[in-house]
Parts: C-alpha cells; structure tokens; sequence
C-alpha cells in the first residue's frame, strides 16, 4: 500500500510501511515527533507528513544544511561542527536535543551527513533524543551509493530509531 505519496515511486515499500507504523503508534501513544535534518534536506520531514490520517503526529521539522543554522535554529554551538567536524556524534546529538527543545514533540531525530562528497561518502551520523531518555546515537557507513540513495538509506534508519524511541 503506498501510503506515502510523494515518495512512493522511490521509497522501497519496506520503509514506507515502517513509516506508518511508526505514525500510528505515535499518534496511539500521543506522542508527537519533530526532525533536525542536514544531507536529507528536509525529506524525513516529507515522509513523516505524506502518510494521510497520521501525519498529525509530527509537529515540525527543521532542515540546517550550514553550521549556522545549526547555531541559529537548534543551538548547536559552533566550535561542535566548525571547521570540518559536522558530521559527528555530537552534532548529531546536540541537533537532536535542540530539536526536542525547540519544539512540542517528545522524540526528534536528527540526521548529519556526506550524502555523495566529503571525508567519507556515505558518512552519516543520526541522534534520536526524547524526554526523560538518554539520547540515542547510531553512526552508519552506507559508503558511495550516491546521494539518492544515501538519503533513502537515511529514512528507514531514521524510522527505526524513532520507532525504538517510541
């Protein structure tokens, strides 16, 4: 069933389906879910608000493609991601959690990353924050797949780790 309709002719059904589980149980739960997203640029945000009759669990996303909207938008400190380190576990953390803060959700999820160029392509790094949690950290190398495809990598990741939050 494809639920998710303007990613539907790319995402793998897989995917789309955990989605609209996650959407479900999120909204059973009353828990509302935000997304601080770098390399994807907004398309986890996409996701989460194309499955109709569930989107309402999501409250907002933020796309900080620069270490400045990193700063200004979630309060990442500078000396975090600055001069070449925001691609990191505590970028991926702190984006997380200024998320969570500067939004109605319980759990946000951050996505950081090399999509096709930098140090290491496929490089990214995810943090899924919630209130009352430790903030949870995965790293993956997803290696140069493209950045298409690193990107749809990056949504069933980002999927699974809210749906452990849940």
């Amino acid at each position: 069933m494809n639920d998710a309709q303007t990613l539907s002719p790319v995402l793998p059904n897989e995917t789309e389906e955990a989605a609209r589980r996650l959407l479900s149980k999120a909204c059973e739960r009353e828990i509302v879910l935000a997304t601080a997203e770098s390399c994807t640029g907004g398309m986890l945000a996409s996701l989460l608000t194309d499955v109709q009759g569930v989107a309402h669990a999501f409250d907002r996303g933020f796309v900080t493609y620069t270490n400045e909207a990193k700063n200004e938008m979630l309060g990442v400190p500078l000396e975090l991601s600055e001069p070449v380190d925001a691609v990191s576990r505590e970028v991926a953390i702190a984006m997380a959690e200024g998320a969570l803060e500067r939004s109605r959700a319980h759990i946000a999820l951050s996505i950081t990353g090399f999509a096709d160029k930098g140090r290491e392509p496929g490089l990214v790094h995810f943090g899924c924050a919630r209130k009352g949690r430790t903030t949870a950290h995965r790293e993956e190398h997803f290696g140069p797949i493209g950045r298409g495809a690193t990107r749809i990598e990056c949504m069933r990741v980002a999927v699974e780790m809210m749906t452990e939050m849940l």
